[in-house]
């Protein structure tokens, strides 16, 4: 299934989506960039957020295990983020019954890190409305 709204513009590829692992990169436009031609913090704390929480979740829409949400997210921003590509590489460190701490690295395309980070997911209920998004093939 596409990504819808925010995801589907910052034009996402799920290279890899396992259960407590995931690859997500995308492709640097001038749009996310910002005037020192590097990409923007936000768009770096973005793919971070997908890659962690489709780390968590166990996969993305269609494939996941679980239904998480962002608890808290900590980046380090560790060089511009230049070049044409950022990759994402998100793993769990630690899963428990409600919550997930994992851990997300961001590279360029020339292989430079420029980002790490750190995040906690919780869990969240299946509802009615996923129930209902799912039957109608839309993302949940």
């Amino acid at each position: 299934m596409s990504d819808v709204g925010f995801r589907k513009w910052l034009g996402l590829t799920y290279e890899v989506m396992e259960d407590d692992y995931a690859v997500v990169s995308l492709e640097l436009n001038e749009d996310k960039r910002n005037v020192r031609d590097v990409a923007h913090g936000g768009i770096v704390a973005s793919l971070i957020d997908v890659a962690m929480g489709t780390a968590a979740a166990g996969g993305n829409y269609s494939t996941r295990q679980r239904y998480v949400v962002t608890l808290e997210l900590k980046v380090n921003y560790l060089a511009p983020a230049r070049g044409s590509k950022l990759t994402a590489t998100a793993k769990v460190v630690k899963g428990g019954a409600r919550t997930f701490v994992v851990e997300c690295r961001v590279v360029t395309d020339s292989g430079e890190e420029c980002a790490m980070a750190l995040g906690t997911f919780i869990t969240r209920r299946r509802t009615e409305e996923d129930a209902a998004r799912e039957a109608a093939g839309l993302p949940r």
